[in-house]
């Protein structure tokens, strides 16, 4: 082999070496290029993460979202009123840290509510919606007069009686009272203002006293509406000549 021959050979070995160590070089910072790039990517990644989770948390419990505002709707004024005393405690609490047992054992205690649903609105507003209690009746409590409703829940006391309620002689809450109102319930409009008081010995046997005096035996409080019915056209077709009117059976009435 010749000189120039060999020369040559060694040129091209040196040259094809350097081209591969400027590849490999080249693929080194190519790879820790991309190994780099990833971590920022990641690290920004995870950072946005914490920071989209935790930033609701931090500002539903930061002082900017606590309690300012309760707002009582479905009762009167007065009830409203109850309730949001029974709830100041709330006032200043973070709306996302309001416990829902607190609330309702608070509300439990306004006697005039049967029902309510809650709704917080950020930043700061609880939102009550009532479903007040209905008075049926009054009932004696003591020396005191009690305006209830058709469980039997005290609304408000009096010391005389109540304008515009019948009186129950029936214990609040027993069958003999739930009877009692359910027939309170089933008066029309016209003839609920004309009875004056309501005995239940049995809840088979109600009997209601009407404001002129007159005895009425309405029986079970089944077929209210019939009975109800029958009674008022026995008040229009006896006039006052009767003392007592029987409609237990709403399709037989008896007078006497």
């Amino acid at each position: 082999m010749s000189r120039g021959t060999l020369r040559a050979d060694r040129a091209r070995i040196r040259s094809t070496s350097r081209a591969r160590r400027r590849a490999e070089a080249a693929e080194v910072r190519r790879f820790t290029r991309d190994a780099r790039r990833r971590r920022i990517v990641a690290a920004v990644a995870g950072g946005f993460l914490v920071v989209s989770v935790a930033t609701p948390v931090l500002l539903a419990v930061s002082p900017a979202f606590a309690v300012r505002t309760i707002t009582v709707t479905g009762g009167d004024a007065a009830l409203a009123g109850r309730v949001r005393s029974a709830l100041s405690p709330e006032v200043g609490v973070p709306i996302a840290l309001v416990d829902g047992g607190d609330v309702t054992t608070r509300i439990a205690a306004v006697a005039g509510v049967r029902s309510f649903s809650l709704a917080r609105l950020p930043p700061g507003t609880l939102a009550v919606q009532v479903v007040p209690r209905t008075p049926v009746a009054q009932v004696r409590a003591g020396a005191a007069y009690a305006l209830v409703d058709a469980a039997g829940v005290t609304l408000r006391t009096s010391t005389g009686r109540i304008a515009g309620t019948p009186l129950v002689t029936a214990t609040a809450g027993s069958r003999a009272f739930t009877a009692a109102a359910d027939v309170i319930e089933s008066l029309p409009a016209a003839l609920a203002p004309r009875v004056r008081t309501v005995a239940a010995p049995t809840p088979d046997a109600v009997r209601l006293t009407l404001a002129d005096g007159r005895l009425v035996l309405w029986g079970s409080a089944d077929d209210g509406p019939a009975k109800a019915a029958a009674l008022s056209a026995a008040l229009v077709h006896v006039g006052k000549s009767a003392h007592r009117i029987d409609v237990s059976v709403p399709g037989s009435v008896a007078v006497g």
